[in-house]
């Protein structure tokens, strides 16, 4: 199916549409146009979700808290469209951290392990569990000083140094769709190793933005050019750009309209632009 085909079926006004190069944003729960996307029609699922911490992320100072077990149920109804939308050995990636404290009553969560269990629940095959490395060069976690009890046993906390990227695929290992690889050889002898060495992004206009070079890293190894990827949780962006850059054709959903705006102005650059 043809990226022309799939936004005629969405019933969803588009907040950025570009069909030259295939990239459309949409400002809405992504439960409300997931439905819309046919069945097996997409490549590849690229996101990082909120992870139910209480982060503000607008300036109504609307949270991302829920009950824990309301924010699963959420991430469920998410997952279940992510795998029906999926074409057979199409990918789902999934940037989450190791765990994440849920309350100030000390909730500790392992939201990686949860959601391991929510994309088996859903049918996806185990593939993949990929360390991401923040600290390329081994050092401390920037000027983070979130060590709770300092210099006693009572309650240290270990800082965030690493998260996960959880992969997995829809009914078959091997990607059944035909296409053209464009990886190098020392990207594939990079990429194809369980720890990713990866500064994180510096740019703080997003509560919780990922590099550029994470999307690009699965992209290049698990997708063919052309390949159409779903991002639910755009934030400001980052898929979709980088899927441009890439020859990639990009569907990117946000519910929050100042992260639309933001990833809106970068898609809106020119071709020319980007390869300077």
């Amino acid at each position: 199916m043809t990226f022309d085909e799939i936004i005629n079926a969405i019933k969803v006004e588009p907040y950025y549409l570009d069909k030259e190069y295939g990239q459309a944003i949409y400002c809405s729960d992504c439960r409300e146009v997931l439905p819309y996307i046919p069945d097996k029609s997409i490549d590849i699922i690229i996101t990082s979700p909120p992870y139910n911490v209480g982060r503000w992320y607008n300036e109504e100072r609307i949270s991302d808290r829920k009950p824990y077990s309301d924010y699963l149920d959420f991430i469920r109804q998410v997952i279940a469209e992510c795998y029906r939308v999926l074409i057979s050995g199409g990918r789902v990636a999934v940037n989450v951290p190791s765990s994440i404290l849920q309350s100030s009553c000390w909730r500790m969560s392992y939201l990686s392990l949860d959601f391991a269990l929510i994309l088996r629940g859903a049918g996806f095959l185990d593939r993949e569990w990929i360390t991401w490395i923040k600290m390329p060069r081994g050092g401390l976690p920037g000027k983070s000083t979130s060590w709770g009890s300092w210099k006693k046993a009572s309650c240290p906390y270990l800082r965030d140094a690493s998260e996960f990227i959880l992969v997995m695929d829809k009914q078959s290992h091997k990607l059944l769709k035909q296409g053209e690889s464009d990886i190098r050889t020392d990207e594939f002898l990079k990429f194809t190793t369980n720890c990713w060495y990866m500064k994180p992004e510096t740019n703080r206009t997003h509560p919780a933005p990922f590099p550029e070079e994470l999307p690009y890293r699965l992209m290049k190894l698990y997708t063919y050019k052309e390949a159409l990827i779903i991002d639910p949780f755009l934030g400001r962006g980052t898929t979709a750009w980088v899927a441009k850059k890439q020859n990639r054709k990009c569907i990117g959903i946000d519910i929050e309209e100042k992260y639309c705006k933001m990833a809106k102005n970068r898609l809106a650059q020119s071709i020319m632009r980007l390869e300077e």
